[in-house]
């Protein structure tokens, strides 16, 4: 999965998309960045960073990003 996936998946399902954040290093919401050789997904709130996970590619990462966010949302 690609972020233009990601994004056109959430926006089908009508899920908001600016809860999810790519490159701002200081944007709240859930999060993904690359740290050396591994993606990490985590929620960050007020500066804060919880529950973060990570991921050997990019797209395992997204992939768990849109499960996480359609769990949350489609209950």
């Amino acid at each position: 999965m690609t972020k233009t996936e990601l994004l056109n998946k959430l926006n089908k399902e009508n899920i908001p998309t600016n809860i999810v954040n790519f490159d701002d290093p200081i944007k709240d919401g859930l999060c993904l960045r690359k740290v050396y050789y591994r993606w990490e997904v985590f929620y960050r709130e007020r500066g804060q960073e919880y529950n973060g996970i990570g991921f050997t590619s990019e797209s395992e990462a997204l992939q768990y990003m849109y499960e996480k966010l359609l769990s949350l949302y489609k209950k």
